[in-house]
């Protein structure tokens, strides 16, 4: 008898604490969800045609940025490089004058692009680096990142301000926040677009809408959400690609 019991009160628990795995993931993805891009932004756009748009916009932008022909960047990325690790190498090869190619095959064999920039005697918080690390505020306090992005993250984000002119501790905020890169891309490139604030259109992510609702509710045409907006900042360093 006593058996049985202790048989039926595993079998209890064990349901019981499944339930509560269960009931926690649902949670967690809906506390995720406002800063997650939903890139189906209509029933006939798939998620995989979504991602391809935003790298496309990401290579677009850059392409602008640093005078490059995306095809060149599209390359890179069919060798499987993502579009952060573009636009790093875009910057390095800049800084340094060294050539393109040679910036890649630094990446490869280095773990990250701090690595590279010591390699090449770049600053070592070139385009904001550091900031992987820690804040610092008033007398050398440090003040821990409630997100850590990878040093491609940043040097990305520090794009996203030179080339559409936002300063730097407006778009970090949001980092802090705990928003992707691709909501803040997304919400400063379509801001540009429509001459509304950015910060406007990461408030209704915040409060849960996707892109298609946020699309829908400011009527804007859902094609305008990917396309690059041109800016006139260009690099003053340009790469070195012949």
């Amino acid at each position: 008898m006593k058996k049985i019991m202790k048989n039926q009160n595993i079998k209890f628990l064990y349901r019981m604490t499944n339930y509560f795995l269960l009931v926690g993931i649902i949670f967690a993805l809906m506390a995720g969800s406002a800063y997650c891009v939903t890139l189906s932004i209509s029933p006939t756009i798939s998620l995989e045609e979504g991602e391809l748009k935003l790298d496309r916009l990401k290579m677009a932008v850059a392409g602008e940025f640093f005078g490059v022909d995306t095809k060149l960047m599209l390359d890179y990325r069919q060798r499987g490089f993502h579009p952060e690790d573009i636009v790093s190498a875009l910057f390095f090869s800049g800084d340094s004058q060294k050539h393109l190619s040679l910036i890649f095959a630094l990446r490869k064999g280095e773990e990250d692009w701090s690595r590279v920039a010591g390699i090449l005697r770049l600053p070592p918080n070139a385009h904001g680096m550091q900031m992987a690390f820690a804040l610092t505020h008033g007398k050398g306090k440090k003040v821990g990142l409630k997100r850590k992005l990878a040093s491609e993250g940043y040097i990305f984000l520090s794009f996203i301000s030179d080339y559409y002119r936002i300063k730097m501790d407006r778009l970090q905020f949001y980092i802090e926040k705990e928003f992707t890169l691709n909501d803040i891309l997304l919400a400063v490139n379509l801001g540009a677009h429509q001459g509304i604030s950015f910060e406007l259109l990461l408030r209704d992510r915040e409060r849960g809408l996707d892109w298609s609702m946020i699309l829908k509710q400011r009527n804007i045409q859902k094609e305008k959400l990917f396309l690059p907006f041109k800016s006139e900042k260009k690099y003053k360093n340009k790469p070195v690609i012949k």
